[in-house]
């Protein structure tokens, strides 16, 4: 508790009084006292209890000012670490067959291999049977050649030896 006592250097009508200091009401005096001692002074009293907050005001209006220049684009930074390779991606499907190409030339023609061994002999047919083709008579001139040799021919085929 702290005790107070002080002294007015100077006291006045109005100090005096109790006007300024209230000496009346503390010396308990209804006149001007020669005594200028204040009386003791009391304890604190307990804190009073919180009040509610206020409500928050309003928000205060944007700024007017213009958004400054965009800056210049820094430097281009080193390049990192090449990363994993990733997994091989599924087969496609198999596209449509092209068309075909053009025949290429003709090569060289081979080496005839050698001779093969000769087989053996088979066995002997029957003797054919032999047709005799009619007697042509010989040609006596030029234009007769030719009358001639087309008789023959005929005599040949009817006799089997020629085919039609």
């Amino acid at each position: 508790m702290e005790i107070q006592n002080w002294i007015d250097p100077q006291p006045t009508a109005q100090s005096r009084c109790g006007s300024q200091f209230g000496y009346a009401a503390l010396n308990q005096c209804n006149c001007c006292s020669p005594w200028p001692w204040r009386g003791l002074r009391g304890p604190t009293g307990p804190t009073g209890p919180m009040g509610a907050p206020g409500p928050t005001g309003p928000t205060g209006p944007a700024g007017a000012g213009t958004a400054g220049a965009t800056g210049p684009t820094g430097p281009t930074g080193p390049a990192g670490e090449p990363g994993e390779i990733g997994p091989t991606g599924a087969t496609g499907p198999t596209g449509p067959t092209g068309p075909t190409g053009p025949t290429g030339p003709e090569g060289e023609p081979g080496e005839i291999g050698p001779t093969g061994p000769t087989g053996p002999t088979g066995p002997t047919g029957p003797a054919p049977e032999i047709i005799q083709a009619a007697a042509v008579a010989n040609a006596t001139s030029e234009t007769d050649v030719i009358t001639q040799f087309n008789i023959l021919l005929d005599h040949l085929r009817m006799a089997g030896l020629l085919s039609n």
